[in-house]
């Protein structure tokens, strides 16, 4: 699917404060009518947290409720889930990694409500899955070793937020021409360093494993990384859009002007993480957003990149997910992107 020139359109990271869906749900339609996405509501309810939530009927995981734990064992019944698990993969069985409203309700209440838009109904939809490298790097076995360092659970990982991935592309074509699916890799941060012993050819080949089910449903596929990084390593595999941190670590993106350059040339996304969230202390008058974005966007082309491409292939976002923030925070976040898109789409609209 050929990514469209976004121009700077808002859309969201996918965690809310949230607990109220009704209400939640009215202010993502409103105020990002151009790609609305469906919230992860983590406060209303432990199985909405990132890690939990995309580990519904994988084999070996243990989810305990009461003690907000998860991990994947590996005793004797194992090997029959594993059975199972791999000939849905040959089957090609999407339903088999559905996603059920007890772990998603945010997700199965925007299926049902964007239908009812009528003719305010967006083009675009966006959806977000935890990453496979993130998900084998935090989430252990019984023994608390990672699932990146089991090589039975590791593949585990990888194929499973593959299909869940495919699972929410699909369920999302049900309603929108466009759907676009992001995999959340926050563990990116500390590929590289000591604590990490997975080698890079792996990391990029989990991440496109992802990728390339996503693109199965004729769906674009983003990755979120909202911290310093091997850029080059993103920019190495098949993602249309990549979503960083705008606002703190714009720097650490900079360096790799040759490789952002060819990612552009090949039509992907940049989508700009500018609202800082409120630990960043940040101003979120859009009219300071604005002089921010402009400042980074000059940086890059300062290194020769296409000042007009950074604007049309681009979307905004808060820097992160915003399941941390209070209520009111998130509201007022929300509302500075919304203002600041609108802005940024004014003006150049008119250049």
């Amino acid at each position: 699917m050929k990514c469209p020139a976004f121009a700077a359109i808002p859309t969201v990271v996918g965690s809310f404060p949230h607990t109220e869906p009704p209400r939640l749900l009215d202010r993502i339609f409103s105020l990002f009518p151009d790609m609305p996405a469906w919230p992860q509501m983590p406060v209303r309810d432990w199985l909405e947290s990132m890690y939990v939530q995309y580990s519904e009927r994988l084999p070996g995981a243990v989810v305990d409720r009461a003690a907000q734990t998860i991990y994947f064992r590996g005793d004797e019944a194992l090997a029959g889930e594993l059975e199972a698990f791999y000939q849905a993969l040959v089957d090609d069985d999407v339903e088999r990694f559905a996603i059920s409203p007890e772990y998603a309700l945010g997700l199965h209440l925007f299926l049902e409500s964007v239908p009812r838009l009528g003719g305010q109904r967006p083009k675009w939809v966006k959806g977000q899955v935890t990453g496979p490298f993130s998900f084998a790097m935090t989430v252990t076995d019984e023994n608390k070793r990672a699932l990146a360092y089991n090589p039975e659970l590791y593949e585990v990982a990888v194929q499973g937020m593959a299909m869940k991935a495919r699972w929410v592309a699909r369920r999302l074509r049900e309603v929108a021409e466009g759907v676009l699916v992001v995999l959340d890799e926050p563990y990116l941060c500390a590929f590289g360093s000591a604590f990490v012993n997975v080698p890079r050819n792996d990391v990029i080949a989990a991440i496109d494993a992802g990728v390339a089910a996503i693109h199965k449903e004729g769906a674009l596929a983003g990755l979120h990384c909202c911290g310093n990084t091997d850029w080059s390593l993103a920019f190495s595999t098949d993602l249309d859009v990549v979503n960083f941190d705008a606002y703190e670590y714009f720097q650490g993106l900079s360096l790799y002007p040759a490789e952002l350059s060819s990612f552009l040339l090949k039509g992907g996304v940049l989508s700009w993480g500018i609202v800082p969230a409120s630990r960043a202390n940040g101003n979120l008058n859009p009219h300071t957003l604005l002089d921010a974005l402009d400042e980074r966007v000059e940086q890059l082309a300062a290194k020769g990149l296409d000042r007009g491409a950074l604007y049309r292939q681009a979307l905004l976002t808060p820097t992160c997910g915003l399941g941390t923030e209070s209520v009111e925070s998130a509201d007022r976040l929300m509302d500075a992107l919304a203002e600041l898109s609108s802005l940024v789409r004014e003006r150049e609209a008119h250049r």
